[in-house]
C-alpha cells in the first residue's frame, strides 16, 4: 500500500522525517514500527491461543462437575475462531 505525499519531503510516524523519492510515494511497509506492532500482535495472538487450547485440555480431561456442555460448546468456538488468526 503506497500513500501519496505532496511534497518529497514529509514527516514520518513516530516523529522522523522521511526524504521521499521521485514519484512522491512512500509506502506503508517501510515502517519498521508498524512491521514490529503486527509481529506482536501475532505473537500473543499464538500465545492466547496456546493458553486457551491447554486450558479445554485440561477441562476436557478432568471433567469437573461444573463443567457444563455449553461450557464446552463456547471453549470450542473459541478455539475455532482463534484458528482464523
Amino acid at each position: 500500500m503506497f500513500y501519496n505525499i505532496g511534497n518529497s519531503y514529509g514527516p514520518a510516524e513516530g516523529g522522523r522525517d522521511v526524504i521521499l523519492g521521485h514519484t512522491g510515494q512512500l509506502e506503508v511497509r517501510s515502517f519498521p514500527k508498524q512491521r514490529n506492532e503486527a509481529s506482536e500482535m501475532r505473537l500473543q495472538l499464538t500465545q492466547l491461543a496456546e493458553a486457551l487450547a491447554e486450558l479445554y485440555e485440561l477441562l476436557e480431561g478432568y471433567a469437573p462437575t461444573w463443567y457444563t456442555f455449553d461450557h464446552h460448546e463456547r471453549a470450542e468456538s473459541a478455539l475455532r475462531s482463534m484458528k482464523k488468526f
